[in-house]
């Protein structure tokens, strides 16, 4: 094995340095860094809860009808003009379902003009802390619940992210979009990107399900993709609606979050709403991404071969890293990846006992370990004769290895922090060198060799040693990321060097974080480098 510096060598990238700017820009190119950016954006924000206070002031001429909510009664007569103020304080954070694959804005209202309305605790905690299914029911129930606050009209679209969606890769080509020239009020190299919806479904969807498109100003800074303004527009014959954001840098998470939402709405009757969102006291939420939406996934024991895998259902997943992650390389570029079809991944790495069974060799450099460590020191060409073995005797499966993209999705298990543990990893929860901790975490425990299988807690979808014990060999050539959305990426078509992942007892723990990458020839061996297998279910 190849020593361990090239897989800790820091390549720290920047969303926010405008110093690499072009004097004119390219649309094409802009674009692709936004989308990048707000991908990045999309994994980073969900794990933050933001306090909301939302002061609204409402004029109506009490002609037409409109669709008052419940507090309309509030209104001061005026010479006929009925006006009224109010004032909400909520939690807001965004919430992603169990399948993976929507984001539901979630604000929940403690209190109203002065006087709470529940008693906020720890509610968020308790919520999601349900099983998944029935979480995501009652968040959307505190939703609606919290829209009856509002006067005039229930808010709906007031997202101050939601004009972000234009950017993401996969919805770039359902919208137009024009660059305009340099703002440097708002700062230097900050390009107004203007754009338009062309494509159905809507991202908003109106009253009685009809489609409204958006359009509106994005303001981008163009050597990162960052973006510091939004400004929204849908209009139909009941309704014209603005939402403008501006974002700002919060150091404690690094990155750029809204911290002010400007809305103005004006019904076909002339009355007219208008709100001012203010954001602070951003945390992360007490409960992990995992524990709230994640479930131990179900297995499945295969007969033929007595091999146990879990059942990975398609999804959708951010790969990569931010780039504001400690320990990232450049080529960890964040794109979004559609897993289209489920498929089986081996609970465990390969053991020698197996790798015995199938093969009939002992290859492991640490063959006292025993039949439940991990084989090692084994090539990818070797497993592939391996798994022509188990092919030729299985009657319901194809057994392969994952592809990256595959093996990158189960490790996450639905989380978007370094590791599927979180933020952190310590020797308590995987095999790695702790003597070479991750960031300015304490040190841990060296074992100086693999451990057996399934030693350590599993991951959210009920996968052993996902990171650390031994490296993990994949399907796919090494080659770089587009920032572009992808369906079942297979990785490069060619190369010289074949993908592993997950890190090992050898090296450290940054070696371990789910979006890293690294390499070996098809040939090579090494004492902490091994496999899981993949499979796919035959059709009867």
């Amino acid at each position: 094995m190849r020593g361990r510096s090239a897989a800790v060598i820091l390549a720290i990238l920047t969303l926010s340095g405008p110093g690499a700017a072009q004097l004119d820009p390219p649309l094409g190119a802009i674009l692709e860094r936004a989308g990048a950016y707000v991908l990045a954006f999309d994994a980073r924000f969900s794990n933050v809860v933001s306090e909301e206070r939302y002061v609204q002031n409402a004029v109506s001429t009490g002609v037409g009808g409109g669709s008052p909510s419940p507090h309309a009664g509030a209104f001061a007569e005026s010479g006929g003009v009925a006006k009224i103020r109010r004032e909400l304080v909520s939690d807001f954070l965004l919430v992603k379902t169990p399948a993976a694959e929507i984001w539901i804005p979630f604000r929940d209202v403690f209190e109203v003009d002065g006087k709470p309305v529940r008693n906020r605790g720890d509610r968020l905690t308790k919520l999601f802390l349900q099983p998944p299914d029935t979480a995501i029911q009652q968040a959307q129930r505190i939703v609606g619940e919290s829209a009856r606050y509002n006067i005039g009209l229930s808010r709906t679209i007031n997202i101050p992210v939601l004009a972000l969606a234009a950017l993401r890769p996969g919805n770039q080509p359902r919208f137009t979009f024009k660059r305009g020239g340099e703002d440097k009020s708002v700062g230097p190299g900050v390009f107004v990107i203007e754009y338009r919806e062309h494509a159905t479904p809507t991202i908003i969807t109106g009253l009685l399900g009809r489609d409204m498109f958006a359009h509106g100003r994005l303001w981008v800074e163009a050597a990162s993709g960052r973006v510091l303004r939004t400004e929204l527009l849908v209009e139909d014959v009941r309704l014209r609606a603005s939402i403008a954001t501006r974002y700002r840098r919060d150091e404690t998470f690094g990155l750029d979050v809204p911290y002010e939402m400007r809305e103005e709405y004006i019904l076909a009757n002339g009355s007219r709403v208008d709100g001012v969102a203010t954001y602070g006291n951003f945390r992360k939420f007490d409960v992990s991404v995992d524990t709230r939406l994640g479930k131990s996934l179900a297995s499945f024991n295969d007969k033929s071969t007595g091999l146990t895998f879990v059942e990975i259902p398609a999804g959708t997943f951010v790969m990569g890293s931010p780039a504001n992650e400690q320990g990232r390389r450049d080529d960890e570029v964040p794109h979004e990846v559609v897993i289209s079809k489920s498929f089986l991944l081996g609970r465990d790495e390969i053991t020698q006992e197996q790798w015995s069974k199938f093969a009939g060799t002992s290859p492991s450099h640490f063959a006292d370990c025993g039949p439940r460590c991990p084989v090692e020191n084994v090539s990818y060409l070797e497993i592939q004769d391996f798994l022509a073995r188990l092919n030729a005797g299985g009657a319901e499966l194809r057994y392969r290895l994952p592809t990256e993209a595959e093996w990158e999705y189960a490790c996450r298990a639905g989380t978007t922090t370094a590791f599927s543990t979180g933020a952190n990893l310590t020797t308590e929860q995987a095999n790695y060198n702790g003597n070479f901790p991750y960031a300015d975490f304490p040190a841990g425990t060296y074992r100086e060799r693999p451990t057996t299988a399934g030693t350590f807690p599993l991951n959210p979808w009920g996968l052993a040693d996902m990171h650390g014990n031994v490296w993990e060999w994949t399907s796919d050539w090494y080659g770089p990321y587009s920032a572009a959305s992808a369906i079942d990426p297979q990785g490069a078509s060619s190369g010289d060097k074949r993908v592993i992942r997950g890190g090992s007892w050898y090296f450290d723990a940054n070696s371990a974080r789910c979006a890293l990458r690294y390499t070996h020839s098809p040939q090579d061996r090494g004492f902490s480098l091994g496999f899981r297998v993949a499979a796919d279910r035959l059709a009867r």
